[in-house]
């Protein structure tokens, strides 16, 4: 089963949450029903394993526990996700994840990661409020949890004044979840689903597939208000819009800990920008990081199970602790300059 496939199965399986399902036309029948049937079995999983999470009564393993239940449990006739185009549906009500989830957050106090995840969980409403509000306390420097507390642009920006960082602790998460996960392996005949039948099962490749496809897909912050809040004619809302909003970008470009906050960033960077040399200068970042995502990719596509050894031998590496970190060394890895060659433009140009 190769890694993109697998991505595939772990992001449909969280899209009860966030609305990504597999578009079916581009897949052949018989690899869609492949699909689903690994969805399914990763689902049962999952839900298996929220439990024993639970079961030690630890702030992390709580709110994942929520987060697990609640991101695949989905609506179903007979046991089986919704055909085709069908998109999944969050069961009305989860008594146990809402126990779960409350039980996290009064254990959370200023473990970052535990509030992470209860934010995570809880999605809106006062406990991601709450949960965000004790991460931002917890780094006071830092601007992510600031997105997560539903603030007018206004008091947003104000507030963002003092950040210094954007880290969303992409890795330490991914890491800290993946040695969950791997507590509590798949059955046998799980995993003989999840394989598809073309390799042994690689139970520590899969919960690192697993943790890095639910952090993206359910602890990733929204940049959309932020964004939007620093374009066009929103920039002249106050006096203090522009500078704020330069500020932010900034923080955003330089410093946050994964690609989206960087790329948002520079984006946020373009709108404030003089025209002119500054503008340039935005500009060259942006299809650097292009040229670096594309080959990224390229290089990936070119290993086996589209490099997922490579990525989690750098996993392993503590100096690798940013998304920027890990993709500078597969470039080096690869033997691929970072700098674009004299001319070069992202295909959608």
């Amino acid at each position: 089963m190769t890694l993109r496939l697998l991505l595939l199965v772990l992001l449909a399986s969280v899209a009860t949450a966030h609305a990504q399902d597999w578009d079916e036309e581009d897949i052949d029948p018989q690899v869609a029903a492949q699909m689903q049937a690994q969805a399914e079995a990763h689902r049962l999983h999952a839900q298996r394993v929220a439990q024993a999470l639970a079961a030690t009564g630890r702030a992390r393993e709580l709110a994942l526990a929520a987060l697990l239940r609640r991101s695949t449990s989905v609506a179903t006739e007979g046991g089986v996700p919704p055909p085709g185009d069908a998109p999944s549906r969050r069961t009305a009500g989860d008594a146990q994840a809402d126990a779960w989830l409350r039980a996290a957050a009064a254990k959370a106090g200023s473990d970052v990661l535990a509030n992470q995840l209860v934010a995570a969980a809880a999605e809106d409403g006062p406990l991601r409020r709450e949960a965000a509000q004790r991460w931002q306390a917890a780094e006071p420097g830092n601007l992510v949890p600031l997105l997560s507390m539903d603030l007018p642009a206004d008091a947003l920006l104000a507030d963002a004044r003092r950040a210094e960082d954007a880290d969303v602790h992409l890795y330490a998460g991914v890491r800290w979840t993946r040695a969950a996960l791997a507590r509590h392996p798949p059955t046998v005949a799980e995993q003989r689903v999840l394989a598809g039948g073309e390799q042994a099962f690689l139970v520590d490749e899969a919960a690192t597939l697993f943790a890095t496809a639910l952090w993206n897909a359910s602890a990733m912050p929204t940049y959309h208000a932020l964004a939007q809040a620093c374009r066009g004619t929103a920039l002249r809302a106050s006096p203090a819009r522009a500078a704020d909003c330069r500020h932010v970008a900034t923080v955003l470009a330089d410093r946050s800990d994964n690609l989206l906050g960087a790329r948002v960033g520079l984006s946020m960077l373009a709108e404030v920008a003089d025209r002119g040399p500054e503008r340039a200068g935005v500009e060259a970042r942006q299809r650097r990081m292009d040229w670096q995502m594309q080959q990224w990719g390229r290089l990936a596509s070119q290993q086996p199970r589209d490099g997922a050894a490579q990525f989690m031998q750098l996993l392993e590496d503590p100096v690798v602790r940013t998304e920027r970190d890990l993709l500078e060394r597969v470039l080096r890895a690869g033997g691929v300059s970072p700098e674009p060659p004299p001319g070069w433009r992202p295909p959608r140009d």
